[in-house]
């Protein structure tokens, strides 16, 4: 596989989260519920679950259909990371890439690389947590509270949270109560084939539009170990480069999209394959960004053999090997 823009791999590395590794109960660190009419989400404004297994079977639910009435009563009043992105225009987006003024959105956007690849890439870069994880890039599991940063995850004891709570929004890292979780490195996981757990592999083609410009279209395969959420995906995205000024960045544009392949296993000297096929190859499902999450998620993986392809703005098809 072609690795061919290490800005990805930058986007992936903001998902250094920790495990739950609280070792003694706090009576005052309890979970209880905000209310009981949407129990998830608590007077702090973010979601709250009683334990990792309660976490874990929420996200293969929203996995399953995130359009679940009991998931959307659930989410409905969460200002989450991609609700919050999904309210700001384009002027807005070419402003911050621009200026590189993120005042508000610090826990949201980060802007990387510099003249014509500079991008606009959000800190949480994956579907199922982006809409879970609230606009300040927090979550509660049982009873600790995680903050995700653009290169770690902090996180603290909910009544610690409690007692700390401005400081830690703005300057996690200044109260002593808040720890960083890291990723276990390569060489503490038997059999693996990976030198690092967060990682990225992709291959890339861009084109010309003519009247907008250059686009991209990007697949990947990549592993996160997120402490209380891993998750290894294939994805393929679309994106075009914007201009503002003298500025150029990358910013997401839909397309019709498709991919399929197999990725290969090796767990405990056992070989094994998972196949996977999505598509948005029609009229009426256009999409930014497709993502195919494989349910279950060894610590690595040893080859994938795959192809998409995109309908390009152009009325042109192109294709990528990954």
């Amino acid at each position: 596989m072609k690795n061919r823009y290490p800005t990805y791999v930058v986007a992936i590395l903001f998902a250094c989260t920790l495990f739950s590794t609280s070792c003694s109960k706090d009576p005052a660190a309890t979970f209880v519920p905000a209310n009981t009419t949407y129990t998830l989400l608590n007077s702090n404004g973010f979601l709250a679950f009683e334990d990792q297994v309660a976490f874990q079977a929420y996200v293969e639910k929203f996995q399953k259909n995130p359009s679940d009435p009991s998931v959307l009563r659930d989410i409905q009043f969460l200002e989450s990371q991609s609700t919050e992105l999904r309210k700001l225009d384009s002027v807005s987006l070419s402003q911050m890439a621009e200026t590189g003024d993120l005042t508000g959105f610090e826990h949201m956007l980060k802007l990387v690389g510099d003249g014509d690849d500079k991008s606009l890439q959000p800190i949480v870069d994956d579907p199922t947590l982006s809409r879970l994880i609230n606009k300040d890039g927090l979550i509660q599991i049982g009873e600790l509270v995680y903050q995700v940063n653009p290169s770690k995850v902090f996180q603290i004891r909910i009544a610690d949270f409690e007692q700390t709570k401005a400081t830690f929004l703005t300057s996690p890292e200044k109260v002593a109560q808040a720890t960083v979780y890291r990723s276990q490195p390569a060489s503490a996981i038997k059999n693996t084939t990976s030198r690092m757990l967060n990682k990225v592999e992709s291959n890339s083609v861009t084109y010309e539009n003519p009247g907008q410009g250059t686009c991209r279209f990007t697949a990947e395969v990549y592993l996160l170990d997120l402490g209380f959420y891993r998750k290894l995906a294939v994805r393929v995205k679309h994106e075009w480069r914007q201009r503002f000024w003298f500025t150029y960045y990358w910013g997401n544009s839909s397309a019709a999209m498709s991919m399929e392949g197999d990725i290969n296993f090796l767990e405990y000297y056992t070989p094994f394959t998972k196949h996977y096929s999505v598509s948005t190859n029609d009229d009426y499902k256009i999409e930014t960004v497709i993502d195919e999450t494989f349910n279950y998620v060894p610590l690595n993986w040893t080859t994938n053999v795959g192809t998409a392809v995109c309908r390009g703005r152009n009325g042109l098809t192109y294709s990528l090997h990954f």
